[in-house]
């Protein structure tokens, strides 16, 4: 296994989750990696390098961390949301 950002696998199953209830104007791949960009951002990171480490972070998550990545989540979608890396359709830019 090689290292890995256990804090990138869990924002990503959150915004996989949580998707379309963000209310974004655009679904498209660059307005979803925006996203979740801004969310790792903001959020520490958590590396790994082995299976038993990703299980303890799993294991270690407390409600308070997982209200953390969600309101992460939802700035974040609101500030792709307010501005979009890209033109959205109906849109004057």
């Amino acid at each position: 296994m090689t290292v890995v950002n256990m804090m990138e696998t869990l924002a990503k199953e959150h915004l996989d989750r949580h998707w379309d209830h963000l209310g974004m104007p655009c679904s498209c791949i660059t307005c979803r990696n925006d996203v979740l960009a801004l969310v790792l951002n903001a959020l520490p990171p958590r590396y790994v390098s082995t299976e038993r480490g990703q299980m303890f972070v799993k294991a270690a998550l407390d409600e308070q961390f997982r209200v953390d990545v969600l309101q992460a989540l939802y700035r974040a979608a609101r500030a792709v949301a307010t501005r979009p890396s890209h033109p959205v359709a109906g849109q004057n830019g």
